[in-house]
């Protein structure tokens, strides 16, 4: 995997992306297209099992999307057109629908995906703003339902477009003994958080906390930015690494399929009704039972509690004993002790 703007290295079963754009980690068009290569080819690497980007550049995860980028795509006169078809309020709402239905086939189908790539970069030059938002969203989108374990390691400042690419992830962590901040500044220059801040965000920390975070423009701190649910967890500098890695060995042992069934779940229902989302729920809990490797693991679970019950007279097993039983059974399934998933 040769990137100029990222640096892979493997930890175990886990990928480390380093995103790497000195001086100050500024998020590109450029950046944003290696990225969706990477992540398109980790989705078929069955040695990767979780995902893990940080920043390459001391003391900075990303420092926001660079904004004289932004500053062309502001100016580019052969955009004019375009931009006035997406301002008009009938072609707008056109191409909302629109869009949205891309979007849906482009999930659906990888093929439609490619095509729609290859045709949004031949239109960059009459719309680089429409490319741009195209990129982003198909860049987070593919990270956020990546099939893997996915784990954002903010080991440094993060705004803008950091915020809104670490929102995507699983898991997120950050240094707190720091005086790193995070956070969501686009309103202080009148411009919206287009990469999902404004969908996602109420969704991972709630609508009141999410207005407030973005309408101020303000920064939290690691503390703050755990306590509202943007953050998993934060670590000390100096054990961030390997703290880090040591709770992504702990979560390479989980199934890939239970994982990527479990988040389709996730994701999916919570753009439908519940009903629906019971149906997905259905569906996905079908294709989990259906494998050896659920077979397999139950049968383990099961021998391995018998086992221990059976060394206690099961007339006289009293409920906390039981409990502590399946506590230790449960943790021994956690650590990979009793069954090796193969998927």
């Amino acid at each position: 995997m040769d990137y100029k703007y990222l640096k892979t290295q493997k930890e175990n079963d886990s990928l480390w992306v380093e995103i790497h754009n000195p001086p100050v980690n500024f998020l590109t068009v450029a950046m944003l297209e290696e990225l969706f290569d990477l992540v398109k080819r980790v989705s078929k690497d069955d040695s990767i099992r979780v995902f893990i980007l940080t920043g390459g550049i001391e003391d900075i995860y990303i420092m926001h999307f660079s904004i004289p980028e932004l500053l062309t795509l502001s100016t580019d006169n052969k955009k004019l057109l375009l931009n006035l078809f997406v301002k008009s309020r009938i072609t707008g709402s056109i191409l909302k629908y629109v869009t949205t239905y891309t979007n849906w086939l482009m999930d659906c189908f990888g093929w439609y995906e490619t095509l729609m790539l290859k045709f949004a970069r031949m239109i960059s030059g009459y719309s680089s703003s429409l490319y741009l938002w195209f990129i982003m969203q198909r860049v987070y989108f593919a990270i956020e339902r990546l099939n893997k374990i996915t784990i954002a390691a903010i080991n440094g400042n993060c705004n803008g477009g950091g915020t809104e690419l670490s929102a995507c992830f699983d898991f997120r962590f950050m240094i707190g003994d720091q005086e790193f901040t995070i956070g969501q500044p686009e309103v202080l220059i009148n411009i919206v958080p287009g990469g999902g801040s404004t969908q996602r965000l109420p969704r991972l920390i709630g609508r009141a906390n999410a207005l407030e975070f973005m309408l101020r423009g303000n920064q939290w701190d690691a503390r703050e930015a755990q306590r509202v649910g943007l953050i998993t967890e934060i670590f000390n500098k100096n054990e961030f690494q390997s703290r880090v890695q040591e709770f992504a060995d702990l979560m390479s042992k989980r199934p890939m399929t239970a994982v990527d069934a479990i988040k389709t779940c996730v994701h999916n229902g919570s753009e439908t009704t519940l009903r629906h989302g019971l149906s997905i729920e259905m569906e996905q809990s079908i294709r989990c039972l259906d494998t050896e490797d659920t077979m397999n693991a139950m049968q383990a679970y099961t021998k391995y509690l018998d086992q221990h019950v059976n060394a206690i007279d099961r007339q006289k097993i009293s409920t906390e004993e039981l409990n502590k039983v399946v506590q230790d059974t449960v943790k021994h399934m956690e650590e990979g002790n009793l069954y090796k998933f193969k998927h």
